[in-house]
């Protein structure tokens, strides 16, 4: 869930956005922290590891804050994404985060806004175009993961049921963030079990990673689990290029 604005502390995401005032901040991590322990699950890792690693692109998972999201390259924007890659284009990826739509979208989320989205509302997926850059080392906000035999096909298929469609296929617009990112509708619902964070799992899970939604809030519970046997086991080398002179 979330753009350029992001938060900055290790609490669920309600979209990539500024911090709302200290008074919500306090109040929605202490409902979250009470609830956290009562989450149900909603989707379980694989019962094994998968055994095949394809040949392809990557996919990337970036933490901005407390929200994680992913970076898709656009060559994966196909059959009912393919709308997506026409109007992102020529960019090589496309950065895509889910959130709750009303904090997401507001410019200035207050404190009733927070806490509403603690409850089942409306979600949001915002997606931007996304061009590597050369760095000195590794950021350390992106890992990028080799998918299993049949991983895109199923990330693509997660994709295409989160979004709300128009009847002449193409995902429903609800308005531009800055010069670039767009906001769509889609279909599922955000509350204080089902964060951004709980949405970068699924989609990793449907993507054929070992990878378990359940219980998941928090950008560090994504982080610990792409560090952790058996995600690590299908990390990539970096898509972003290094300097000249730098080690990869």
């Amino acid at each position: 869930m979330k753009p350029s604005r992001t938060m900055g502390t290790e609490h669920p995401s309600l979209g990539a956005r500024r911090g709302p005032p200290a008074a919500s901040v306090t109040a929605a991590a202490l409902v979250l922290l009470v609830l956290a322990g009562c989450a149900q699950p909603s989707a379980s890792a694989p019962a094994r590891l998968r055994s095949v690693i394809a040949s392809g692109p990557t996919l990337g998972v970036i933490r901005e804050g407390w929200h994680t999201g992913l970076i898709v390259p656009e060559s994966e924007l196909t059959g009912a994404l393919g709308p997506l890659r026409k109007r992102f284009a020529p960019a090589p990826f496309v950065v895509i985060g889910w959130g709750q739509r009303g904090y997401y979208m507001a410019r200035d989320p207050g404190l009733l806004t927070g806490l509403a989205a603690l409850f089942p509302s409306a979600s949001v997926i915002h997606v931007r175009p996304w061009r590597p850059k050369p760095s000195v080392r590794p950021p350390r906000h992106r890992t990028w993961l080799r998918l299993p035999a049949g991983g895109w096909r199923g990330l693509r298929a997660f994709l295409g049921q989160a979004f709300a469609w128009r009847r002449h296929g193409h995902p429903r617009a609800l308005g531009a963030h800055g010069r670039r990112g767009l906001f769509f509708a889609s279909t599922e619902t955000y509350d204080a079990f089902h964060t951004c964070n709980t949405w970068t799992m699924q989609a990793l899970h449907a993507a054929r990673l070992p990878a378990a939604s359940t219980g998941v809030l928090f950008a560090s519970q994504v982080r610990g689990a792409l560090r952790a046997t058996p995600l690590r086991r299908f990390e990539a080398r970096p898509t972003t290029p290094f300097k000249r002179g730098q080690p990869p």
